[in-house]
């Protein structure tokens, strides 16, 4: 019986600090799914009820014509905040080089119902065109 009685209050203890949030968000990995063979990115993100933010790298496997780079949209109900395409420059240029690089922080929204990601490629030149795949959800 002493077990018993023991075993409820240790769990009911611990099911009680399960039950407070922390008022700091919680960091969260993410990654692209491979839309573009020679493109990936990844990192962290950090969510709160009132923002978002994303950290990461960009991985671009070959030298293609094309700059690896990555964007985000983040929505809440009807309204949406879409990123600028991130990348990499080498020489003013978008570099097209194999590499792996941590970017630091990409991006910041206030919108922090979904969060999308997308694998773009840039020309590597002064017009910077981006052709980028379909939006992959991360949450």
């Amino acid at each position: 019986m002493r077990r018993i009685a023991t075993l409820a209050i240790s769990t009911g203890l611990a099911l009680t600090g399960l039950g407070a949030l922390p008022a700091e968000a919680a960091s969260n990995g993410w990654a692209t799914t491979g839309a573009y063979s020679a493109v990936k990115a990844g990192g962290t993100y950090a969510r709160t009820s009132a923002k978002v933010t994303i950290r990461g790298w960009i991985r671009d496997y070959r030298t293609d014509g094309r700059a690896a780079a990555v964007q985000f949209r983040a929505t809440e109900g009807t309204g949406r905040h879409t990123s600028r395409v991130y990348f990499f420059l080498s020489r003013n240029i978008p570099a097209d080089l194999v590499y792996k690089a941590d970017y630091g922080t990409f991006f910041s929204s206030d919108y922090t119902s979904h969060l999308y990601v997308r694998e773009c490629g840039v020309t590597p030149d002064r017009k910077r065109t981006p052709r980028c795949a379909d939006w992959q959800k991360i949450y």
